[in-house]
């Protein structure tokens, strides 16, 4: 049986058997099952335990012989000396692919590993593609939601797929994606990685169609070759970032007892990155900032960055940012200059970044950013300060001193200004197909959701930032692996 056939096994089967089910509630058993089915799978499941019973009104089989014929996909939830012989179970009702969430397999010692050995034989004879031992599960969002893991949190559809040697690092990725409104396609605790590993993977995110951006948590390579390989011809077609565990002597001494995965030099392992084109993330944050920029603008390969913004502070640090990051901050050419003078007012800072003060209209911000796209030979622009108009709008209605039916209209027209030029913006980066990155003070992400204007570009597919050290971040890593890609491309 190829692996085409079973990779549609795992990501998109038609009916799914759970071998381990439980009406217990502190289990797994319990709660990865009430998982699947409140995450909306629209084929059969079917929990197996050999006591039978119910699972609230739901037939609980006592065995997989009698459960009704196709099942493409089995998730194992059984104590792990039953892990062998649950897998000749799932060969005999023709299951082309198996999730085994047991742990106390080879991150546990010379026994664990020989019973993991004895699993993985059984799935090399009967041609079962293996998630696992020792997982969280798989999410897969396409055709149909197959939430098989232990995060209990509905998790957005979207383009971004994530493969994780540690659950909670998978799990805490997802939470970050989620919260930014950015969804996800595939997401894969590999864990100890006895059969599928990360190559695996990998090779079957190039051509999923789903997947636009490939997030990684990795401790340790099994086939650092195969990756390198592998990584190298992704990365031309689709944008990897990857985080490193186990990068430090205990770190990486906790990583061999957490799956089992030798983490091995981080020096070589960064130099296999770079090669590879891939993006290194630091942080959890890091990873979602990158694949926000990503996703929601233009593809970029020069450095020259402009500056808009509505306070000074933030405008000078972004320049540091930026000059520590290998980014530039060219000065304005008098052509430029001398259109803005036009616009601006008198006081306005005649350089970059532009230093916009407090501007009363809010054709100054987009006409800034036109002129810099236009005749400045910009690659993109980062816009600060955003936020501060509404949240001043809204305080004024929230004020017991001022009267609401005064300041409604004032209020109002603030609001509605700041939506006005939001929306502008997002047209600018679909017209200039040129990044504009905005940044938005954290008073704006803490408002209400209704009206709330961090939201509002997410509807628009735009992610904004909270702080220009996040927005520089990302900008340098999206660059940087952009200008690889099209000298790659070029050759």
């Amino acid at each position: 049986m190829n692996r085409t056939s079973q990779y549609q096994a795992l990501f998109e089967p038609r009916s799914i058997a759970f071998i381990g089910a439980s009406t217990t509630v502190t289990k797994w058993g319990f709660n990865i099952l009430h998982h699947l089915y409140k995450g909306g799978f629209r084929g059969g499941i079917y929990p197996v335990n050999p006591q039978g019973g119910t699972w609230f009104g739901r037939e609980i089989y006592t065995s997989l012989a009698g459960v009704p014929r196709p099942v493409d996909l089995a998730v194992i939830v059984v104590p792990k000396e039953l892990v062998p012989g649950t897998m000749r179970e799932c060969a005999a009702a023709g299951i082309r692919a198996a999730v085994v969430v047991t742990a106390g397999f080879s991150e546990t010692g010379p026994e664990g590993a020989a019973l993991e050995q004895e699993m993985l034989s059984i799935a090399r004879e009967t041609g079962i593609s293996l998630v696992g031992p020792n997982t969280m599960g798989v999410f897969s969002a396409y055709p149909s939601p197959v939430q098989s893991v232990m995060m209990s949190t509905k998790i957005k559809q979207g383009g971004v797929a994530i493969v994780s040697q540690s659950g909670n690092l998978g799990t805490s990725m997802t939470y970050r994606l989620n919260r930014r409104e950015i969804g996800i396609s595939r997401l894969v605790s590999s864990g100890n990685e006895a059969d599928l590993k990360i190559e695996d993977y990998l090779e079957y995110l190039e051509t999923d169609d789903k997947t636009l951006v490939i997030c990684l948590y990795v401790e340790g390579l099994r086939q650092g070759r195969r990756f390198l390989e592998t990584a190298r011809r992704v990365a031309l077609k689709k944008p990897i970032i990857l985080l490193k565990g186990g990068t430090g002597t205990i770190g990486a001494g906790a990583a061999m007892s957490h799956t089992g995965a030798l983490a091995g030099s981080f020096a070589v392992f960064h130099a296999m990155c770079s090669q590879a084109n891939i993006i290194l993330a630091d942080t959890l944050d890091e990873v979602a900032d990158v694949a926000g920029l990503l996703l929601s603008q233009p593809e970029f390969t020069g450095k020259r960055i402009g500056i808009v913004t509505q306070g000074g502070g933030w405008g000078v640090i972004s320049a540091d940012l930026c000059e520590k990051a290998g980014l530039e901050v060219p000065p304005i050419d008098e052509l430029v200059v001398s259109e803005l003078d036009a616009i601006l007012p008198p006081f306005w800072s005649r350089r970059n970044p532009i230093d916009l003060v407090a501007p009363g209209k809010i054709s100054m911000i987009t006409d800034s950013i036109e002129a810099l796209l236009e005749h400045g030979n910009m690659d993109a622009i980062l816009l600060l300060g955003l936020g501060y108009m509404t949240a001043r709008a809204r305080r004024w209605l929230d004020s017991p001193i001022l009267p609401r039916e005064v300041m409604e209209q004032p209020a109002r027209k603030m609001i509605d200004g700041e939506m006005e030029l939001l929306d502008l913006v997002v047209k600018q980066i679909r017209h200039f197909k040129k990044p504009i990155i905005p940044v938005i003070d954290l008073v704006a992400f803490d408002e209400p959701a209704a009206g709330n204007i961090v939201r509002h570009l997410d509807s628009e597919g735009v992610m904004a930032f909270s702080s220009p050290e996040q927005a520089v971040g990302a900008i340098a890593r999206a660059q940087g692996y952009f200008r690889k890609r099209r000298a790659r491309a070029d050759r």
